[in-house]
């Protein structure tokens, strides 16, 4: 069952009997796990992109929790041939980080020897739990379900009001989407008709590149405020608040997209149409850059490109973000802008290229996410994320394609390190000198 993937995809032929994850915690792993408060919760999606690097805390930096620093073992027992089973449902009641007692219906994604929990809710959401947090867990008979697309947006609701929005929400639900706003029902709808186009579009691509996904387990949350001022409230309550300073984000451990309406403003009409907001949006094709960047993300994580809480190198997860982010407002059906030159990342690219103190080689790129931390190094980080993915599923697609595969089989929770990055990229592409001269050249020639 693809509700079982992450625990049955490990050994490199076929699951063994016995399944052992050293969780091996270091800080190039944290640098892609940005630890949120000192309860551990890990959210290294927060501030995908155009975030402030100053604004991001040191604790990013600290190990992760003592629970998930051991070694998590496991066992699954399957004879050769048979499918794994279904995961059943477990009520797990366990103090949050502001002591409030919660209890939640969830499959156990990985048990700490010492007793932690890496839950993963039926919304979705995943949750660390430490022993001292953990009060009670028992085991029912239920498979395990996700929710609802309508009893997600009923939560959706709750989640909004819990955090003090006081607008009313107006809840549109789509195949893949459900989308909460305060941004009126015109501007839900276009943004879930938005989301749907890119979805279909994301499958193809990757269908046609001989990579096959898998339709989205859960119903895809998105919260659209109606208005920047709310959008930072209400993201500094649901994450920090230096989540805020982006126009959107997506959250790794809640699996939502968070946003506000791009057409408000202090002078602005309300939208009437979907025409009225793609009229409107045509002259910010950088701010739906960002929708389309962070709901990528959401995709990306959601039908198996990439595995929540892997070690997914940083260069490829927005490097993928940024290969799709082309906004494509002239249709209402298809998406005809992908894989088309990003002008924006490419500009940044070149003026990094011309300043040889910021641009990053590309050892570095592949070794450590560190870059994308570092308010000098932030924008060559990104730049050349998008330009050696671009290079690569343009010039070398099949081997991208194996590349991909080969971060799908990393289990959850360990770190790779700068080494062993650097060998399987090398495994893929070749030695990096000689593809780090080819792929300057190739960028070069493009946009001209």
């Amino acid at each position: 069952m693809l509700a079982n993937r992450d625990f049955h995809d490990r050994s490199p032929v076929k699951p063994a009997p016995s399944l052992t994850l050293w969780v091996r915690m270091t800080e190039s792993r944290l640098a892609v796990l940005t630890v949120l408060r000192e309860s551990a919760v890990i959210n290294r999606g927060s501030i995908m992109s155009r975030h402030n690097p100053k604004a991001i805390p040191r604790r990013a930096l600290r190990l992760l929790i003592s629970a998930f620093c051991v070694i998590a073992t496991f066992t699954v027992n399957l004879a050769d041939g048979d499918d794994p089973p279904a995961p059943r449902m477990q009520l797990v009641t366990f103090t949050d980080v502001k002591s409030v007692s919660r209890t939640i219906e969830s499959r156990v994604l990985l048990e700490a020897q010492d007793g932690g929990l890496l839950l993963e809710g039926r919304d979705g959401r995943l949750w660390n739990v430490t022993p001292k947090q953990l009060q009670k867990r028992e085991a029912t008979e239920d498979p395990f379900q996700p929710v609802s697309a309508e009893q997600f947006g009923e939560q959706l609701v709750r989640e909004v009001a819990e955090f003090g929005i006081k607008t009313p929400t107006q809840v549109v639900v789509t195949r893949h989407f459900v989308v909460c706003s305060t941004a009126g029902r015109v501007y839900a709808e276009w943004c879930g008709s938005l989301f749907e186009r890119l979805h279909d579009a994301f499958q193809s691509y990757w269908k046609d590149a001989g990579l096959e996904l898998r339709e989205p387990e859960f119903p895809l949350g998105a919260v659209v405020l109606k208005d920047r001022m709310e959008y930072a409230e209400f993201a500094t309550k649901h994450d920090r608040a230096d989540a805020a300073q982006a126009p959107g984000y997506f959250s790794e451990p809640t699996n939502r997209i968070i946003l506000f309406d791009l057409t408000a403003g202090p002078n602005s009409t309300p939208v009437k149409t979907a025409g009225d907001v793609r009229r409107k949006l045509e002259a910010s094709s950088f701010n739906v850059a960002t929708m389309v960047h962070e709901a990528t993300h959401q995709l990306a994580f959601n039908c198996g490109l990439h595995t929540r809480y892997t070690d997914n190198p940083r260069w490829l997860t927005e490097g993928m973000a940024m290969f799709f982010e082309v906004p494509d407002l002239d249709s209402r059906t298809g998406w005809k802008t992908i894989g088309r030159v990003n002008a924006p990342r490419l500009k940044d690219f070149r003026e990094t290229v011309r300043g040889p103190r910021e641009f990053l080689p590309l050892t570095d790129l592949i070794q450590s996410d560190m870059s994308f931390l570092n308010a000098n190094q932030a924008r060559a980080a990104y730049s050349e994320s998008w330009a050696l993915t671009f290079f690569l599923l343009k010039t070398r697609r099949d081997d991208a394609v194996g590349y991909l595969k080969s971060i799908q089989r990393k289990p959850r929770l360990i770190a790779d390190s700068p080494d062993d990055r650097l060998r399987e990229f090398q495994s893929t592409f070749g030695e990096i000198d000689t593809l780090e001269r080819d792929w300057k050249k190739w960028i070069g020639r493009q946009g001209k």
